[in-house]
């Protein structure tokens, strides 16, 4: 059974498709069986995936909400997942899915929407990698609900630090009052500028302020025209330039979370 990851944070423009797309594709390259939920209407993880038109798309993960919101059945995984050259099984999104918080208003435990579609795919992955929306409302309640952990990619700014504390409340309270299992596996600190003052001041404000509260990863990663230039061609930084120092450190990144991975396994197996 997967393993469910949201990449979320609620400011825009830190990462979050670029990191969730590039660990997609690094855990499928290193043999895990990886599916990837693009659940951001602007559709950045599709078109990085190959598609052009996101809204000439005929099924996405909002079509398959509205049918479980309509208790009508699903189409067969085979019809809409998107296989990619690279092994990374896609749900694709589009701007369709700006809609599902005015369509989840009046659905009884709307809050578990995304949990019963995540439930028909589970058992066919090693890991679901979710892409999610900025801001925080029902959709991204629902997320919460379903994952097993969060990363937090947050740009090495300030601004960029602030939404990170209002995260950390939903967490919580989601945690405590519905889903005991979700955690943080941690921050990653994005387009960063090495050997700078304002890296090095953001560096030392996320230590003092979440430190013993939410680990952090040792792994950076640098700041680089590439990556979105890799967009142009629909591919994640370490396809386009594997020699990048963008992607070098994302392969360093992926290597640190599978680590942390297999440490816990070793300690459930430890405790049981």
């Amino acid at each position: 059974m997967a393993k469910v990851i949201a990449v979320m944070n609620e400011k825009g423009g830190v990462g979050k498709s670029a990191t969730a797309t590039t660990l997609a594709y690094l855990l499928a390259k290193r043999g895990h069986k990886t599916a990837l939920i693009d659940f951001d209407g602007q559709g950045h993880a599709s078109i990085i995936y190959g598609v052009k038109n996101t809204n000439k798309l005929e099924v996405t993960i909002n079509t398959l909400l509205r049918k479980i919101i309509e208790d009508e059945p699903l189409p067969e995984p085979d019809s809409y997942i998107l296989k990619t050259e690279c092994g990374v099984d896609v749900i694709p999104s589009n701007s369709q899915l700006f809609t599902l918080e005015r369509n989840l208003c009046n659905v009884d435990f709307r809050e578990r929407m995304l949990s019963r579609y995540v439930d028909t795919i589970k058992d066919s992955y090693q890991y679901i990698i979710i892409d999610c929306m900025p801001q925080m409302g029902t959709p991204m309640i629902n997320v919460m609900m379903c994952a097993d952990s969060i990363i937090v990619p947050t740009q090495a700014e300030l601004l960029s630090t602030q939404g990170l504390t209002e995260l950390l409340k939903h967490y919580q309270t989601i945690r405590k009052n519905s889903n005991h299992r979700l955690r943080i596996d941690g921050i990653l600190i994005t387009m960063d500028s090495p050997n700078t003052i304002l890296s090095a001041q953001v560096h030392k404000l996320l230590e003092q302020g979440f430190a013993g509260k939410v680990p952090i990863f040792k792994t950076h990663i640098p700041r680089s025209i590439k990556v979105a230039e890799a967009v142009l061609y629909h591919k994640t930084i370490c396809e386009f330039l594997p020699d990048n120092p963008a992607a070098i450190a994302y392969e360093r990144f992926a290597d640190e979370f599978l680590a942390i991975e297999r440490t816990e396994e070793t300690e459930v197996c430890a405790v049981g």
